[in-house]
């Protein structure tokens, strides 16, 4: 089985960490295909592009990343990277959900992400 190039969109309210990941995703042989800095441009962007995976935030301004993650599943089946700081704030709903792919705590770390990452591609 060989490893996908995924179209991810990527969201956070933290400038640095979407720079990183706008960053690293491409370093792996991936397509940053939409960037948001909350729920709500999260949800567009899903919307307009299609992608393959979404990593998100969950607590930014503006529609939380539950929101939108509600929102984006109900039109499309896509796996979900959640990071967040807070993991005691992610509903138990999400946590049993076959499309999250996974919980990374901040601050991620590379060594964290990737094999995440790497998964997803090798079952798309």
């Amino acid at each position: 089985m060989s490893k996908k190039s995924l179209r991810i969109v990527i969201a956070d309210d933290e400038v640095d960490m979407r720079d990183y990941l706008q960053k690293v995703l491409p370093r792996w042989g991936h397509l940053v295909v939409g960037v948001a800095e909350n729920g709500t441009q999260l949800a567009s962007e899903c919307r307009k592009s299609k992608p393959d995976l979404v990593i998100t935030d969950l607590k930014m301004p503006d529609g939380d990343g539950v929101t939108a993650i509600k929102e984006i599943w109900q039109d499309q089946q896509i796996p979900v990277i959640v990071i967040s700081a807070y993991p005691q704030d992610i509903p138990e709903w999400l946590t049993g959900h076959p499309l999250l792919a996974s919980v990374l705590i901040k601050p991620i770390k590379t060594a964290d992400l990737e094999p995440v990452v790497t998964r997803v591609a090798l079952s798309n």
